[in-house]
């Protein structure tokens, strides 16, 4: 590592970035006093250490698209795993296609600049680039998620997964930590295998795997299971044995940051806000058994997708719109603002959500139209739910940690940058500054302190 340190110079000529989706600041800190991971604290003595707040909605899909744009989410447009098409009451997924903003790789690529991306989410299909592009999760399968396609079998010939199978961690936990092992040495193989090949201007590795162990552990190590933290911990010891080994590989004046999207926190309960439509008679369904938005009740006035985001049923807009734009409109959205507000956990009255925005409030961009009309930010440790079949409010699973908007973490290789109030979108304008190259208009991220 120390060898890489010397050669460093404050004026850079390429970037990494490494991704550890939903690691938050504040557990970094408590590994490195642990003991756990001395490379990553190594590495702080030579750079700066920074926590940001994320963006709303606050999902990796969202979450990522900022970070790589610099953008909010309304001029990126992508505002979830799942979305509506307007008019017609169907379910897609966003992806590359949804994007607005150009990313990072879109920048790089039209410089003629040598870049890589790794498992980032939002990037399928992969887009032609100057260079390979590897999908992340949400891709149906290895064949399609690379570009050029040849890079597929590679990846198939050394075990790469694209995403582990999460939904095994509510029937065999032994096996979900068995695979979420194994995803991380070939993810870190891949990054390894092809960061070798060149010396590239960007190069950008996600892991995914570091959310999907939260999601089934976090509220385990929260309450002192020695058995899942000794494997919580080990699962971090390989994580640093990673970054040491980047480190150690990093060429001359190369650009280091290690980020990640969102927070974590042990998660208290689900939240069924459809059934909560429901029982305010806001939201009823044509189906006895509903499942889909196609199911609505033309007389629904309000219907809510993950997380916490919430469409008026409006005339003009939705297929059997019941809502009439202007002042009715308007009081729905108050209406449904203020009930939000009064939901409690039922064990001690904790309030549910921390506070309502409205679309205007929470987004910026020329057209807000696939923008949520109300925006719900749930107080910690609350995972706000979208679903049409529950019939219940609240509800625990095997998931036992959740995101949460702030305690990000982002590190990069130079000293001196500072923040009062960081958020993941400012990673794209410092970067950047950094490398002695314009933002591109219209980004919402500021450059921090000392980067300049």
């Amino acid at each position: 590592m120390l060898n890489f340190f010397r050669r460093n110079r404050a004026k850079f000529s390429r970037v990494v970035v490494l991704g550890l989706d939903g690691m938050p600041h504040s557990l970094l800190q408590r590994l490195i006093a642990e003991g756990i991971m001395p490379n990553f604290q190594q590495l702080i003595v030579h750079g700066s250490l920074m926590s940001m707040t994320s963006v709303l909605p606050t999902v990796s899909s969202t979450a990522w698209a900022s970070i790589a744009t610099g953008c909010n989410p309304g001029k990126h447009g992508i505002f979830g795993f799942i979305d509506r098409v307007p008019q017609t009451y169907e379910m897609f997924i966003p992806s590359s296609r949804t994007l607005r903003s150009r990313t990072w790789v879109d920048l790089f690529s039209n410089m003629g600049q040598r870049v890589f991306s790794m498992g980032v989410p939002t990037t399928f299909p992969p887009r032609k680039v100057n260079g390979i592009l590897i999908s992340g999760f949400l891709s149906p399968d290895l064949k399609r998620a690379t570009y050029p396609p040849a890079i597929a079998s590679e990846l198939e010939s050394m075990g790469y997964l694209i995403d582990i199978d999460a939904w095994q961690a509510r029937e065999n936990r032994q096996k979900f930590l068995d695979e979420i092992f194994w995803a991380l040495n070939r993810r870190a193989e891949a990054m390894f295998k092809y960061y070798a090949q060149e010396s590239w201007d960007l190069f950008v590795a996600h892991f995914m795997d570091t959310d999907r162990l939260h999601h089934f552990l976090w509220g385990d190590v929260a309450r002192g299971d020695m058995s899942h933290t000794t494997w919580f911990n080990r699962f971090y010891a390989r994580v640093d044995e990673i970054i040491g080994e980047l480190v150690s590989r990093l060429y001359g004046n190369t650009l280091l940051m290690i980020v990640s999207d969102h927070g974590f926190c042990t998660l208290q309960r689900e939240v069924h806000l459809n059934f909560w439509l429901q029982q305010m008679g806001l939201l009823s369904f044509a189906s006895s058994e509903p499942k889909q938005l196609r199911d609505l009740d033309p007389r629904t006035r309000c219907y809510s997708l993950l997380p916490g985001r919430f469409y008026v049923n409006l005339k003009g807009r939705e297929r059997e719109g019941c809502v009439q734009a202007g002042a009715e409109y308007e009081q729905v959205r108050r209406d449904v603002a203020d009930a939000l507000m009064e939901i409690r956990d039922p064990d001690g009255g904790t309030p549910v959500i921390d506070r309502v925005l409205m679309r205007e409030e929470a987004f910026v961009g020329d057209d807000l139209d696939a923008a949520p009309d109300l925006m719900a930010v749930p107080a910690q440790g609350y995972d706000l739910k979208g679903g049409f079949e529950k019939r219940v409010l609240f509800e625990s699973s095997p998931v036992n940690g959740t995101h949460s908007f702030v305690d990000s973490l982002w590190f990069a290789i130079a000293p001196g940058l500072a923040s009062d109030y960081a958020t993941v979108m400012d990673i794209l304008p410092t970067m950047m500054a950094l490398l002695g190259l314009e933002s591109p208009d219209g980004v919402d991220g500021r450059v921090v302190r000392g980067a300049l």
